[in-house]
């Protein structure tokens, strides 16, 4: 059938091919372009835009026109009205400014970190009060011994600091421990830069996998040909030196390398740093710095304007002006310097106006939002503006908050530092006929965020009650029971050292005592029972401590093994 009210047209069949071919390429490229955005998106994560608002395309605008209804003259006009914005967080200018990678983001947590007294504070705080002691336990002491003076070959303390300082303030930490075989101990433990390591979490199960991509120093090295380097290399694993030649990512092994992470969802595969929840309040703190600094310059260095002519009939010349601007740049660094002119010209100071900027109540809003993101209490930033019992809450949120993180560095310590050791040791122990590993256990002092003086009297009258013990009562004020019955042991012999020493001075005579030289421990005179077999004060006639044992039962003096060791009868 014949097509009625086809338009005319002069495009040929090729032409007509040629269009469907650019046409054709025009969508792709448009599907492309959307893939392409979508992609950014999920790259950039928290940041998302619009293809108007990352492109600069156009608003939405609808225009609408008015007439006059009134004779006479015709009045007519325009009105342009844009569609209300809608309102959504990704879609912020803020947005644009913050970190769109994780280096990025490193970078700035460093930068504030190094440069912010509150964030400073906050992280050393977070890193350090929960963690102030460490305390190493185990029912067979040969072990505890053991792992003590491994913690003191690698100076566990510092290990631990250093993961705590990095995980609040880059939400992350990877120490990783290299084995003496030798041994069969941790040789030293050390804290990746989070900046060249790479997790990828498993399709199989919970594990992830940690590799290392190597940084500009170790590249020279491998490839470098001076005899520095070339030692250097000697060092080097060769396995590492291969992946370093193929350029690709080290691997690491989860029996040596740990990743300690602060999650924002659990199924983040890193961790998110506190100080991220504070960016833009730190982004305006420095805005308004900089407008105080920008003020600051106009009062000292305010702008100087030169007016020629104007009055009369003089009327400079280009030459005129560039010789007054000669002038006055020569009298800049000259505090004698004198210019003498006619009334055509006038000199002014433009800058500041008497007026300043107040920012306080802004800069007081954003502390109040850096003490909340940081997760710190005021009372402990500020001691003049606050008390701790109109904070009670916020300390004993606090307080819960340590908790977790405590119990997160005490299960790395037990399952990743302490139990591959115990595995290479052989340190095992037979319980209800099943060998289990005998694993040290870590626990932390008390950690205690009131007044100190109220505290000690309350766990005082548990004590006193049989309702806490003494080691508890040690523990909490950050002490050693086992240090403390040693010292207080110490002194009560020190104490009838000196009581024997004032009963031999007693019995000599004057000649025997100007002899004496009091800086050498006083002997008894040779062939002198009488005072050896006497009672003193404290001792029975036997020599032994008198009034029963020590400190809640430990054994008399002189009698079994000391006190910590092996059958020692220690409470």
């Amino acid at each position: 059938m014949k097509r009625t009210g086809k338009p005319n047209t002069d495009i040929s069949k090729k032409a007509a091919g040629a269009l469907s071919d650019v046409r054709r390429a025009e969508i792709t490229n448009a599907v492309n372009t959307q893939d392409d955005l979508r992609d950014a998106a999920s790259h950039y994560g928290a940041i998302a835009h619009s293809p108007g608002f990352r492109h600069g395309g156009p608003g939405i605008r609808k225009t609408a026109s008015i007439a006059s209804p009134m004779p006479g003259p015709s009045a007519s006009g325009t009105t342009d009205r844009m569609a209300p914005e809608i309102y959504s967080p990704l879609f912020q200018l803020a947005n644009l400014n913050l970190p769109r990678d994780r280096v990025t983001m490193n970078a700035w947590n460093r930068v504030f970190y190094d440069t912010h007294p509150i964030v400073r504070n906050a992280i050393n705080l977070h890193a350090s009060y929960p963690i102030s002691k460490i305390n190493i336990t185990c029912k067979n002491k040969q072990v505890q011994q053991f792992f003590m003076e491994m913690a003191e070959k690698i100076d566990l303390y510092s290990v631990v600091y250093g993961a705590a300082l990095e995980f609040w303030k880059m939400g992350e930490a990877f120490p990783y421990a290299e084995l003496d075989e030798s041994l069969g101990t941790w040789s030293r433990i050390t804290i990746l830069n989070p900046d060249y390591v790479h997790v990828k979490k498993s399709v199989i199960g919970n594990h992830t996998l940690v590799s290392l991509r190597p940084d500009a120093n170790l590249q020279r090295i491998i490839s470098s040909t001076s005899p520095t380097d070339l030692s250097m290399r000697k060092y080097i694993p060769k396995h590492i030196v291969d992946y370093v030649k193929k350029g690709q990512n080290i691997p690491l092994d989860s029996f040596n390398v740990s990743h300690l992470k602060l999650l924002s969802s659990p199924y983040d595969v890193r961790g998110t740093s506190v100080i991220v929840s504070t960016y833009k309040d730190l982004m305006l703190y420095d805005k308004l710095r900089e407008s105080k600094f920008a003020q600051a310059d106009g009062m000292i260095n305010p702008l100087t304007l030169v007016t020629m002519g104007g009055e009369g009939d003089y009327r400079p010349t280009q030459a005129d002006i560039e010789a007054f601007k000669n002038l006055l740049e020569e009298a800049q660094y000259d505090k004698d310097f004198k210019i003498v002119t006619h009334n055509g010209v006038k000199v002014e100071r433009v800058g500041f106006s008497g007026a300043t900027m107040e920012i306080g109540t802004d800069v007081e809003h954003i502390m109040t939002n850096l003490y909340a993101g940081l997760m710190t209490p005021k009372a402990l930033m500020d001691q003049e503006s606050a008390t701790y019992a109109s904070s009670s809450v916020g300390l004993e949120v606090l307080r819960q908050r340590y908790d977790i993180f405590r119990n997160m560095m005490k299960k790395w310590l037990e399952r990743k530092v302490f139990a591959p050791i115990c595995e290479i040791q052989d340190f095992f122990e037979y319980k209800d006929g099943e060998k289990r590993l005998l694993v040290p256990s870590i626990d932390f002092n008390h950690m205690n965020l009131y007044d100190m003086a109220d505290y000690i009297t309350s766990i005082g009258q548990f004590v006193g009650n049989k309702q806490v013990s003494l080691q508890t009562l040690h523990r909490s004020l950050g002490l050693s029971y086992e240090e403390e019955r040693r010292r207080i042991r110490e002194e009560m012999i020190d104490e009838q050292v000196f009581a024997k020493e004032q009963q031999v001075l007693g019995n000599m005579r004057l000649s025997e005592l100007l002899g004496v030289d009091p800086s050498k421990a006083i002997s008894e005179p040779p062939g002198d029972e009488s005072s050896a077999g006497a009672a003193l004060p404290g001792m029975d006639s036997g020599g032994e401590m008198g009034g029963g044992p020590p400190m809640g039962g430990g054994p008399p003096m002189g009698g079994g093994p000391p006190m910590g060791d092996e059958g020692g009868g220690m409470m």
